[in-house]
């Protein structure tokens, strides 16, 4: 009787301990397939990201590049306006040293004016 309990109880451990290695494996083949799962999702997370990134990058070339060329054509039009006025002239006509008269007349802003503009360019040329 002893022994007939003895081989049930080495059949059971037998089955319980071929179970647990069973059991084990699929656990670790689970965690593995989870990990790989995981690890794929991340990659093609990043990849995303990455790409995103080099988009927003050269985006961002361009945007600076039109934003350089704005500014550029802004100051090319801000010294054509400054050039067409009519203080522009004056200021090369005192710089070449005319009268207040002459500059008055020619540029059609007013005595006062001129005289001012013919000061502010002796004191400049003369402090050069």
């Amino acid at each position: 009787m002893n022994a007939l309990i003895l081989l049930i109880v080495l059949v059971l451990f037998a089955a319980s301990l071929s179970i647990w290695v069973w059991t084990r494996k699929r656990i670790d083949a689970f965690e593995k397939t989870i990990h790989q799962q995981v690890t794929s999702h991340v990659e093609d997370e990043i990849k995303a990201l990455n790409a995103g990134s080099i988009g927003l990058g050269s985006r961002f070339l361009k945007l600076e590049k039109e934003l350089q060329m704005i500014s550029s054509r802004m100051d090319e039009l801000q010294l054509q306006l400054q050039s067409n006025t009519p203080y522009a002239q004056a200021i090369q006509l005192a710089q070449k040293g005319s009268s207040v008269d002459e500059i008055t007349e020619l540029c059609g802003i007013s005595q006062t004016e001129a005289q001012l503009l013919i000061m502010m360019h002796q004191h400049n040329t003369k402090a050069a």
